[in-house]
């Protein structure tokens, strides 16, 4: 037991461990919301991606900001908001195309996860080095 403390303090410490829980939580909601809107609501599966993307992006960007990477200036907040808001724009996007055009082809969930992996590639990176920068004007 006395060294599972000192891991799970280690991991809590560094961004990357966070963004992977707050990215694996979003994730849950993202996948949650579409399944039940497409598969039980039948709502079009452009419309159900679109649903969910908006609400997990939401939690994710309030998890992101003031959890993983420890932002909580009011000055930035608005810059936070405009970086982050480009990025989700492309993503969505990636996603909707991606998973319409996919689902054709194969399974809409496997879709999805597809789309999500390729999409961590750039968004930790981007995150970490553009969205998420403490304000240094202090």
């Amino acid at each position: 037991m006395k060294k599972v403390k000192p891991f799970l303090l280690f991991l809590y410490k560094h961004h990357f461990i966070r963004y992977l829980f707050v990215g694996g939580s979003t994730f849950i909601i993202d996948f949650s919301i579409l399944y039940i809107l497409h598969e039980h609501l039948y709502v079009k599966i452009a419309a159900a991606t679109s649903i969910a993307y908006w609400v997990s992006i939401t939690y994710n960007f309030l998890l992101n900001r003031y959890w993983t990477f420890d932002i909580r200036e009011k000055e930035s907040l608005q810059k936070h908001i405009t970086t982050y808001l480009l990025l989700l724009i492309f993503n969505y996007f990636f996603v909707v195309l991606f998973v319409s055009g996919a689902s054709h082809y194969i399974n809409f969930i496997i879709a999805k996860a597809i789309a999500v992996a390729i999409q961590m590639t750039w968004t930790y990176y981007l995150y970490k080095n553009h969205i998420f920068v403490k304000n240094h004007n202090d």
